[in-house]
């Protein structure tokens, strides 16, 4: 496979062959697209994560489950300022 890259990727390339790391560019190739595959994974988990969150929030706001912010911040100030002391 011939594939024109920018010079600082096709030295890296080079570097990476030249370490033994990786015997050809195509499976550097290969090694990126997994990578690159594996984080949209983590991604998605994520995105899927958080977006439950949110939709649980959004029940618990209906049912009137709401929490005092500046209480909140407060209480967190506190065990941040305990946590500091004990050390």
């Amino acid at each position: 496979m011939t594939l024109p890259l920018p010079p600082d990727l096709q030295q890296f390339a080079d570097r990476q062959i030249a370490s033994g790391k990786y015997t050809s560019l195509d499976e550097i190739l290969l090694a990126g697209l997994r990578t690159l595959a594996e984080q949209e994974q983590i991604y998605q988990g994520r995105f899927e994560e958080l977006r439950r969150e949110v939709l649980l929030g959004a029940l618990e706001a209906e049912r009137g489950e709401l929490l005092d912010a500046t209480s909140e911040i407060e209480a967190i100030r506190q065990r941040l300022h305990q946590r500091h002391s004990q050390t």
